[in-house]
């Protein structure tokens, strides 16, 4: 799938989706916008058509093009699997989908705390770092306790997050 910020690639079963990944030819460097309005979001190619799909690719067209609209709807479904056993990183991905809403931030010590992990802060941030379904288990709202933004895809994407989060707060 296409969107302004890139290429999207998706898993994704009757249930939910499985990995939403950003494509590695799309990097920018940090001196260019994150983001092209050229590219429009729409699908390129599906191997299957599942029943959710147009549901996902509406969100995601309205997270770029109106996002007062996408906060509206709900998140697209995750796989209960992603989250299936007690791993620190499904704990993680559960909690941020769940409760880090549109426009709002937490920090690393804040959830790793909420999760009951006080002391667990960086590894929050390799939680965040692989992360199965970025963009809808929202890990650019996870920020650094003293306000800066810190790092997207191991440092890859920082000016996309900071176009995320200002993004989401123009609403």
């Amino acid at each position: 799938m296409t969107s302004p910020v890139g290429s999207w690639s998706t898993v994704q079963c009757t249930k939910g989706l499985h990995c939403l990944k950003l494509g590695r030819g799309d990097d920018n460097s940090e001196n260019s916008s994150p983001v092209d309005p050229n590219l429009k979001v729409q699908l390129v190619q599906s191997k299957v058509d599942l029943p959710d799909n147009s549901y996902f690719i509406n969100w995601v067209y309205q997270y770029f093009n109106n996002v007062a609209e996408c906060q509206e709807m709900d998140v697209p479904a995750v796989c209960p699997s992603v989250f299936e056993g007690n791993s620190f990183r499904q704990k993680v991905w559960d909690y941020i989908y769940r409760h880090v809403g549109f426009g709002e931030t937490m920090s690393y010590g804040g959830v790793a705390a909420a999760i009951g992990s006080n002391k667990a802060a960086q590894a929050v941030g390799s939680a965040m770092k692989n992360n199965p379904v970025p963009l809808v288990i929202p890990c650019h709202r996870v920020i650094k306790s003293g306000g800066e933004v810190g790092h997207y895809d191991g440092g890859k994407r920082d000016s996309l997050k900071v176009w995320m989060l200002d993004h989401e707060k123009s609403k």
